[in-house]
């Protein structure tokens, strides 16, 4: 790994230090805002890697950092994560074209000015899917805002997990584990201390959040088993084992006095946790 890290510890961050990775997480969301035209039937994900990257590198005046959280470094093949289907995360820019009921995210991790910013959504395809492929999308969607609701000072990271797998777990969907499926806190250097995997892990017992820190809120899931693999291609894509669809969103937060911030909120987005089954 090109930058050693302590996954040990995590610092508590300034607030100039939360403004730096604010503006950087403001301008991974407009990358994602930007791509999203691009987003259809016939598209290939090469061209939306290429455009991915004129827009970090060249509109925006960021480094593309590509670093996955095993130490693995893609950006010579890749400047995105690339979620397909059964894709879950890192896979290798092709030319295939995305068909019409496709999932398909993306995942913008950079560095502006030296510090990070690191942001994940998913699309329909074509706008049009499976009644499953929908379900999953949106579960995966309100898993993130859950958990963006739960973190505040004082709350313990098994607690969020557990709240975010029991609620995945309902739809009777799997948390997906795969090498690097999990948050992290991030800072100057993409994971810069804990991981946290969004279901109960012993990696997440007996830590604490406090004002000052800043994580990722990303909880990977699948329609199958939760089973998945890393491939043997340029970008090391993880896939789940069983060719069910995956998908994750991510937002990074900053702990506040009293709940959090999210840093890289896209222009209308609404992160308020909804659950329709609990309306009478």
């Amino acid at each position: 790994m090109s930058n050693p890290v302590d996954y040990d510890s995590i610092s508590l961050k300034t607030p100039a230090e939360i403004a730096m990775l604010r503006a950087a997480g403001g301008i991974a969301a407009q990358v994602l805002q930007d791509l999203t035209p691009y987003i259809k039937p016939g598209t290939t994900s090469r061209r939306i890697n290429d455009i991915a990257h004129d827009l970090i590198v060249d509109k925006y005046g960021a480094e593309i950092d590509r670093e996955d959280l095993s130490g693995y470094d893609s950006s010579e093949y890749a400047a995105i994560s690339i979620a397909h289907n059964e894709v879950a995360f890192s896979g290798e820019p092709s030319g295939i074209p995305l068909k019409k009921g496709d999932l398909f995210g993306v995942d913008v991790s950079i560095k502006k000015n030296g510090w990070c910013g690191d942001t994940q959504r998913m699309w329909i395809v074509g706008e049009e899917t499976t009644a499953e492929a929908r379900m999953l999308a949106t579960v995966g969607y309100q898993a993130m805002c859950l958990g963006i609701s739960l973190v505040r000072p004082g709350v313990r990271l098994q607690e969020i997990a557990r709240r975010v797998q029991a609620y995945v777990e309902s739809f009777g969907f799997s948390m997906l584990r795969v090498d690097s499926a999990t948050g992290h806190s991030i800072g100057q250097v993409h994971a810069d201390g804990w991981l946290i995997p969004y279901y109960e892990d012993e990696r997440n017992e007996g830590r604490v959040l406090r004002k000052g820190m800043v994580i990722t809120v990303e909880p990977f899931l699948c329609a199958g088993s939760g089973e998945g693999m890393r491939l043997p291609d340029a970008t090391r894509s993880a896939v789940t084992a069983d060719s069910s669809l995956a998908v994750y969103w991510e937002h990074v937060v900053a702990v506040t006095d009293s709940g959090c911030e999210v840093l890289d909120l896209r222009e209308g987005e609404d992160v308020t946790f909804y659950d329709h089954r609990r309306l009478s």
